[in-house]
């Protein structure tokens, strides 16, 4: 006989909803993901080279000062606005240059991006608060008619002060501020984190970083306070890379084949390790290359990504490559992988296997992991060739 299932629950969430209209009953994962503009940063944010920025949940891009954070908060907001998305930023180190929004494809009108200029943690918190109620009202009013979405960016944590330390300051008075700003945080983190998942915003903070003190390998952890580590659901650890030779070829089909001889204005090289995350594998490791003239470019990096982790190898010739999951007749170059076509069919099939239920569930290897490894099977080859001289 068929145990009966009890109502209890069904009347408990009736009346939890009567109570309160924006209370979550459902476990939840993100329904919709913001693409990022590059494909390995997807990747690494999603574990999907189509989804990159979780709707609902926080993302903390922290690491040092010119490290390449705001230039891919710049390329989110203008893969963003391609989506729907509107765009409010609030910037308290008042760097964000508008001329570089433009090169990065970002739509800078009023009704689409909303910059606020912010200097505490609680003018944070109310600016958030603000926008983030209206984003509800406004899906309230219109149920599911409502096509609201909703970006919104803090640049930088690291640079905000508490009400405090400001007043503070203006006295002259020049005592420790105590951990006030991250109570401040702490407090602001926890009242938003809620309104950032009812609205299923997008939310990016900028942060910067310091190092772990009190252990003999220190690390770059997040400024702020332990908030700043356990609340984003996503966590990116950027660090400033070196310009290879190889980054350059990938991007000259962005210059028409004319690289700027001048290495130092061309751009930035950023170091992105996956720090935290709770949808994917932790810990993957890539560098992009990021140019100023264009913005972060959707195949920076890709190759060496794919290569790294096999679906790129070595062809028939020195210096020439072909695909473990579309096998080409014809092998090609590094210099011709973009110019020639073959990262969009190779895109386009992993696309599609992605489509349909395909994970490339890569584990990332730093460069020193992958030397480590040749190095040793070098070793190898030497013994089992010493071996067979013996006899």
């Amino acid at each position: 006989m068929a145990k009966k299932k009890s109502s209890l629950f069904d009347n408990v969430r009736k009346n939890l909803i009567k109570k309160n209209d924006d209370i979550v009953l459902d476990l939840t994962e993100p329904k919709i993901w913001a693409d990022s503009g590059n494909y390995v940063l997807n990747h690494i944010l999603s574990g999907s080279f189509s989804k990159g920025y979780p709707a609902g949940r926080m993302v903390q891009l922290f690491g040092a000062s010119g490290s390449g954070k705001s230039f891919l908060t710049a390329r989110a907001i203008a893969k963003a606005q391609e989506a729907g998305y509107m765009v409010a930023v609030l910037d308290s180190e008042q760097a964000i240059s508008q001329d570089y929004l433009l090169k990065c494809g970002v739509d800078i009108d009023p009704s689409m991006l909303m910059t606020i200029q912010v200097q505490t943690v609680e003018q944070t918190q109310d600016a958030m608060i603000e926008v983030l109620d209206g984003v509800r009202a406004e899906q309230k009013a219109l149920g599911n008619n409502s096509e609201l979405k909703l970006m919104i960016i803090v640049d930088s944590i690291g640079a905000l002060n508490s009400t405090k330390a400001l007043d503070d300051a203006e006295r002259n008075h020049h005592a420790s501020d105590m951990g006030t700003k991250a109570k401040a945080l702490t407090k602001m983190i926890n009242i938003v984190t809620q309104k950032i998942g009812i609205t299923e915003s997008i939310c990016i903070l900028t942060n910067h970083s310091a190092l772990e003190v009190g252990v003999m390998f220190p690390q770059e952890l997040p400024k702020g306070g332990k908030i700043m580590e356990y609340a984003p659901s996503i966590s990116l650890r950027i660090g400033k890379g070196k310009i290879k030779p190889a980054d350059l070829v990938e991007l000259e089909y962005l210059y028409g084949g004319e690289i700027p001889k001048h290495l130092g204005a061309l751009g930035i090289v950023s170091k992105i390790e996956l720090y935290k995350s709770r949808f994917t594998r932790p810990f993957r490791k890539v560098q992009l290359m990021i140019p100023y003239d264009f913005g972060l470019p959707e195949y920076a990096g890709l190759f060496d990504y794919l290569k790294d982790n096999g679906i790129i190898i070595e062809g028939g010739r020195k210096g020439y490559y072909n695909c473990t999951e579309v096998t080409f007749e014809k092998d090609f170059s590094r210099k011709d992988f973009i110019k020639g076509g073959w990262a969009d069919i190779i895109m386009k099939h992993l696309l599609a296997e992605e489509a349909k239920g395909h994970i490339y569930d890569f584990i990332m290897k730093s460069a020193e992991d992958i030397e480590r490894e040749k190095s040793s099977k070098d070793d190898m080859i030497v013994e089992e060739f010493d071996d067979s001289n013996e006899d």
